[in-house]
């Protein structure tokens, strides 16, 4: 599509060869997915790869906390003008067209707006009241990158006013790699590395307003929320905004994990004040070093191990018999073992101790990201 797309903002060639493909997307980011060490390094190679695939004016990455499905660090190809807190109002707000939460359980995770809206996005609230008003999109295909049946990003790819819209094609050609996207993301979160635990600063707390800005923090807030990816203007992180929007719009206390910058992981707890659902109140976030449980169940989910298999592993790492595990989860004793045998087959190993060494010693250890 030479002329419509600006060349600073997508690959549209390699080498000086206009218009050759000389591999598939899935090929193409498979040699160099490998290579990323950290999430920036994931996102500029998937910009890079999936521009030179499906054209775009604007991208971004997301990571997401598997177990609460909130956004956990964003990275842009470019910088936008303004912060989140409206994209945060419309994702975890009421109902809309192609949420993340919607895309992820459909079996291919994929979304056009205008195919699914059949050629009105202006149908979508996101797209009516943000997108198009503040960014002048035309279109957006989004696909959340699942794995194993869990998720652990999203991206979001825009096109601009006189672009032709995305088409079936192209989301079924990045819908083909959703779970290569989510392995390397989980290999980044989750690689080995030295343990980084504690908080410099301790717990902090911040007062969010009806207008998501701060009114009020306590001293260790700072870089707490630097660590969370840092202010943008006056913005805050878009982890914070996510957690803030649901615990807002749900009236019920939201909770989500973060790898931050120092490669501690921290645990976000939003709650509204004056009860009741609503868009217009404040809310109370409270920032602390997360449960070393939480984390491991996030690890165990990275190797692959399915909701009841973590069920018996973390029994394990407690110390408990093949019998307490069954009367626990009311399970038999054969179907404990059933469990353990896949476990040891996804980590690695071939005892209960070795499994215990990998989890405490290894793949608990999170990375910088």
């Amino acid at each position: 599509m030479p002329g419509v797309f600006p060349r600073e903002h997508v690959v549209l060639h390699d080498g000086g060869m206009r218009g050759v493909r000389p591999r598939s997307l899935g090929g193409r980011l498979g040699a160099v997915l490998p290579g990323c060490h950290d999430v920036d390094g994931v996102a500029e190679a998937v910009f890079a790869a999936v521009g030179a695939h499906v054209p775009f004016a604007f991208a971004c990455l997301a990571t997401m906390d598997p177990s609460s499905g909130l956004i956990a660090r964003a990275f842009k190809s470019r910088p936008l003008a303004v912060g989140d807190e409206e994209f945060a109002a419309a994702e975890y707000g009421g109902p809309d067209v192609n949420q993340f939460a919607d895309i992820a359980g459909r079996r291919a995770p994929v979304g056009v707006l205008s195919v699914d809206t059949d050629g009105r996005p202006e149908r979508c609230r996101r797209f009516r009241d943000f997108l198009q008003p503040h960014f002048g999109f035309s279109d957006e295909l989004r696909l959340v990158c699942r794995a194993r049946g869990v998720s652990w990003g999203a991206l979001a790819l825009y096109r601009g006013a006189g672009d032709v819209p995305f088409t079936a094609r192209e989301a079924r050609e990045l819908s083909d790699v959703h779970e290569l996207l989510a392995l390397s993301l989980q290999r980044v979160l989750f690689a080995a590395s030295p343990p980084t635990t504690g908080s410099a600063t301790g717990a902090a707390v911040i007062i969010v307003d009806d207008r998501d800005r701060v009114s009020d923090m306590t001293a260790a807030a700072d870089e707490q929320i630097v660590d969370l990816g840092g202010w943008d203007g006056e913005s805050l992180p878009s982890n914070v905004l996510a957690v803030v929007a649901r615990a807002r719009t749900s009236g019920q206390p939201a909770t989500t994990r973060v790898l931050g910058r120092s490669g501690r992981w921290s645990s976000l707890r939003a709650i509204a004040l004056d009860g009741g659902p609503t868009p217009t109140r404040s809310v109370v976030v409270t920032i602390e070093e997360a449960p070393r449980s939480a984390v491991g169940r996030m690890t165990l989910a990275a190797r692959g191990l399915t909701a009841r298999e973590q069920d018996v592993a973390v029994m394990v790492l407690k110390g408990a018999s093949t019998k307490v595990i069954a009367s626990a989860l009311h399970l038999s004793p054969h179907t404990v073992q059933d469990h353990l045998k896949a476990v040891f087959r996804k980590l690695g190993v071939s005892s209960r101790r070795e499994m215990i060494a990998r989890l405490v010693l290894d793949d608990s250890r999170p990375t910088r990201a």
